[in-house]
């Protein structure tokens, strides 16, 4: 991801709530490495979500679903 583009990462709770699912479930699909997250912060602790990325991973997702 470009420097352009850290701009456009949110935290978990928005990210989330922009979908529409719980922040847990979006959680557990990042430490899957189902969905796109960055770490950020000092510690690199923290996890940001790139929206568009989100949502076409989902779709991604969505189209495997048997």
């Amino acid at each position: 991801m470009s420097e352009k583009n850290m701009e456009n990462l949110v935290v978990a709770k928005k990210a989330a709530k922009v979908v529409g699912m719980g922040i847990g479930s979006l959680y557990k699909l990042a430490r899957a490495g189902k969905v796109p997250a960055y770490s950020a912060g000092p510690r690199l602790s923290g996890v940001r979500f790139s929206i568009s990325e989100l949502k076409a991973a989902l779709r991604r997702r969505a189209g495997n679903v048997k």
